[in-house]
């Protein structure tokens, strides 16, 4: 299988409570919360060899993104994320 860049390859649910503070330039701040932790493709070689991450999986009005995937969507991002309370 080929593989290209921000490309999913793996999904494990997050534990409930984690959320993504998204911060875009001009607009007010979104509470997101994390579905998900993602393993994305951030680089591949000529010899298909990958270099992965792992990026949270956070729903945004009703869809599911990677900081990575809205970023190539929306434009420039900033993102925080914010651990479970005990």
């Amino acid at each position: 299988m080929r593989y290209t860049r921000r490309s999913v390859v793996n999904l494990t649910p997050a534990e409930p409570g984690w959320d993504l503070e998204l911060t875009r330039p001009g607009a007010d701040s979104v509470l997101c919360p994390v579905i998900g932790w993602a393993v994305v493709v951030v680089d591949t070689t000529a010899g298909g060899d990958l270099e992965t991450a792992i990026e949270p999986a956070f729903v945004y009005e009703g869809a599911i993104f990677t900081p990575g995937e809205f970023a190539h969507a929306v434009g420039e991002l900033e993102y925080a994320l914010i651990e479970p309370e005990d």
